[in-house]
């Protein structure tokens, strides 16, 4: 019985608490917004992100019910939900604060996407085209064949400066598709799966093309 009101409560009142303290504690009212936090806390709920310690939220209310269900023989569902939501309703503020911070993350993460695409996409850097071979590592080749030295990229960045890219890491992988920003980027790997690359996909667009490994035209250094 405990395990079915809880799972009741969560089906049909956990995310109406979540977007009453969204609306009316921390003022949201852009509806798009509210729906992308509660998509996140349901994420939340199927699995909790490394290093982020919750309030244990799902373990209080389990326990309120627990022990309305102990102390009373006759148990109105209604009555319970109002006894469940005094009980969560401080550690419910702090967990949606948690949400709002995850959201923001992902608002600030997808800023910075953007400002790369617009870097790749506009800025006329005299890159025609960059070869991105994956042999274990990512080296960058210049349409000639020859490597890519971090000194070129190191000048290629004084030359045509970008906040979206000034303080970037200069051993990141990714650095210096973005700072010598080609008209085309060719991705020569046999791993669909791999994070970097499908960063530089997602950035890239239309101008990224995939090869596999064996048609990579020069000789590797």
């Amino acid at each position: 019985m405990i395990h079915a009101f809880v799972e009741l409560i969560r089906a049909r009142k956990w995310l109406g608490w979540i977007e009453g303290i969204l609306k009316y504690r921390y003022y949201y009212t852009d509806q798009q917004e509210i729906n992308r936090i509660l998509e996140i806390g349901r994420e939340f709920e199927d699995e909790c992100p490394r290093g982020i310690a919750l309030p244990p939220v799902l373990d209080r209310l389990r326990a309120t019910v627990e022990n309305e269900v102990e102390e009373r023989d006759n148990l109105a569902f209604d009555e319970l939900v109002v006894t469940c939501l005094q009980s969560l309703h401080e550690p419910l503020i702090e967990y949606t604060g948690y949400l709002i911070d995850e959201y923001k993350q992902e608002e600030s993460y997808q800023l910075l996407l953007d400002s790369w695409r617009c870097r790749v996409q506009y800025r006329d850097t005299g890159v025609r085209r960059l070869h991105l071979l994956d042999d274990g590592e990512l080296h960058y080749y210049h349409d000639e064949g020859n490597p890519i030295s971090p000194s070129e990229t190191e000048l290629y960045l004084k030359q045509y400066p970008d906040e979206s890219v000034n303080d970037l890491p200069k051993s990141w992988s990714v650095t210096a598709a973005l700072v010598h920003a080609p008209d085309e980027l060719v991705i020569y790997s046999d791993k669909k799966t791999d994070s970097t690359l499908e960063l530089l996909m997602n950035i890239f667009e239309e101008k990224a093309a995939w090869r596999a490994l064996a048609e990579f035209p020069f000789e590797m250094s």
